[in-house]
């Protein structure tokens, strides 16, 4: 009876938890563990709430933190930085086509996912951008790219 009590009172009285935002996520190292869909902020552009959405079917198996595969940790913006400098139709070539990185770290070609379009993997591609330290990089490459 008492659990139910308490219960009853945490479910009437709990305030709604807080939005995550991009400056909860991001930190010179990412986030701690292994970076899950439902740790990332809520983008309200279309582009990026499509490429999270492939990020979290596809990207999030090796960007997410998986050490092993040498992938840049999505929120880890030391990591990001030079990836960003590089501009993202570079980096959206490097995810379409496949590429070996300087300790020969594969980023295989579409992610692996033969399926994906080319609009999925830039959206992907910009997504990650944006929650990796280039917020003002994917919304200008978003507003240069619209159709």
């Amino acid at each position: 009876m008492q659990r139910a009590v308490i219960c009853a009172a945490l479910l009437a009285g709990a305030p709604a938890a807080a939005e995550v935002t991009l400056s909860d996520v991001l930190s010179t190292r990412g986030l701690d563990g292994f970076v899950t869909a439902d740790r990332l902020p809520e983008p309200v552009a279309p582009t990026l709430a499509q490429g999270k959405g492939v990020w979290e079917g596809t990207c999030m198996a090796c960007h997410g933190g998986n050490k092993a595969t040498g992938a840049p940790k999505i929120t880890a913006t030391k990591t990001w930085q030079p990836r960003i400098a590089q501009g993202l139709p570079t980096l959206i070539d490097h995810a379409t086509q496949g590429f070996v990185g300087k300790t020969y770290t594969e980023m295989p070609a579409r992610g692996g996912n033969r399926d994906l379009s080319d609009a999925e993997i830039a959206a992907a591609v910009t997504f990650m951008v944006w929650a990796s330290g280039g917020e003002a990089e994917a919304q200008t490459f978003i507003e240069k790219n619209k159709e």
